[in-house]
């Protein structure tokens, strides 16, 4: 007698052999076609990250975004709406526009100058794929990432969890990322992220919901935003001039500087030291390239006895910072002594950007001043010192 399969149970085995075979990358095409096909995407999202300096405390922004495609636009890859709080930026690929409700304000930035999106948190609620989906067949296909695709469920639906883990590298480790994916819309209602950078820890999650494509036009947010115009203020963004972003000038006697050294909390200043070549540096813990100028500046201290180092710090003189101290000392030794000082203090120095470097001579006069790090910089450093010590 020949034994009779129900088609319903048929079709069950074929979905169920058909699932088992997807792969990443087959995953990252269905997705990628899916949104290359809709011109916009709608949704709320709650977006909350732990910074590697925050200790306890996670930063919660909720956001209501509209995004709609524009292929050929390379800062983010379309028009970009985000709406929070009583703030909104607006990207019309053209120029920036930073909306205060508030105080019914407007500042238009240019288009090469993003800053009231790209210089805030809100930056990562439209971090989704959906403007720029090709980014997910790039990780998938990443040789150095180890990529893992499993069945999983969200709120009660099916989905797939395409997780992440990188390779650690000289600062950071046990990196890795999460992505759930709807079986049924190939929506993304949640991602995670984790890092761990020399013992701290960053942790971002995006939960998105109210997902709806091609609900929103171009002229849509045009009208928006015209509306909004023309009941408020609206000004270009100001940019510093060249005199603004330039340290102070060789030759010039350096300001005053005072404040307390760690560990000791002694109270010292620059006029201890006297008759001898400094080497000045404004630094502080979250500055990744302060961090990388450490050790250079370690041998610098290493190899010119007669050369006094110091590491000016203005922002970690509280107690978040002196918690997190002794961790980061462990991780980046520093033989040579910092000093923490007033916030307003870098003023007097025309500080903007970190690290900020001065050489001083015997007679407390700038040699030469430098912003950022770079290996040529401090070798450059390094032969003024030669010449001047």
């Amino acid at each position: 007698m020949k034994s009779i399969i129900p088609l319903f149970l048929i079709i069950l085995i074929i979905t169920s052999c058909n699932e088992e075979n997807v792969k990443p990358l087959d995953l990252a095409n269905q997705i990628v076609a899916k949104f290359e096909s809709k011109n916009s995407l709608s949704y709320d999202i709650n977006y909350r990250i732990k910074f590697f300096n925050q200790l306890d405390d996670t930063t919660k922004v909720s956001a209501n975004i509209d995004l709609i495609r524009q292929n050929n636009d390379t800062i983010f890859g379309g028009y970009v709406w985000i709406e929070s709080d009583s703030m909104a930026r607006y990207y019309d690929t053209r120029n920036t526009y930073f909306i205060n409700h508030r105080n019914q304000s407007i500042t238009k930035y240019p288009k090469e100058k993003p800053f009231a999106i790209t210089g805030n948190t809100l930056n990562e609620t439209i971090r989704i794929y959906f403007l720029k989906p090709r980014r997910l067949i790039n990780g998938v296909t990443d040789s150095t990432i180890n990529i893992t695709l499993t069945e999983d469920k969200l709120n009660g639906i099916d989905t797939w969890k395409l997780a992440y883990k990188f390779d650690d590298d000289q600062y950071s480790s046990n990196t890795w990322k999460d992505i759930w994916i709807e079986k049924e819309s190939n929506f993304i209602p949640k991602m995670r992220y984790s890092s761990d950078m020399q013992g701290e820890n960053q942790y971002n999650q995006w939960e998105l919901s109210n997902l709806t494509y091609n609900d929103i036009t171009i002229d849509d947010l045009k009208n928006r935003f015209e509306e909004i115009k023309s009941n408020y203020t609206i000004e270009d963004y100001k940019e510093r001039s060249k005199e603004e972003l330039s340290l102070l000038a060789n030759g010039v006697q350096i300001p005053k500087l005072t404040g307390t050294r760690y560990l000791d909390g002694a109270e010292f200043s620059l006029d201890d030291y006297k008759g001898k070549m400094i080497l000045l540096d404004f630094w502080y813990l979250d500055c990744f390239p302060c961090i990388k100028a450490i050790s250079h500046l370690n041998e610098i201290q290493s190899k010119y006895k007669d050369l006094v180092i110091i590491g000016a710090n203005p922002f970690d003189n509280n107690e978040k910072g002196m918690k997190r101290m002794p961790n980061f000392l462990s991780h980046n030794p520093i033989n040579y002594p910092i000093m923490f000082i007033e916030r307003t203090k870098p003023k007097d120095f025309k500080i903007f950007a970190y690290p900020s470097f001065y050489l001083i001579d015997k007679e407390g006069k700038i040699i030469h001043s430098e912003i950022g790090f770079s290996e040529d910089a401090t070798s450059k450093i390094d032969s003024l010192i030669q010449i001047n010590l």
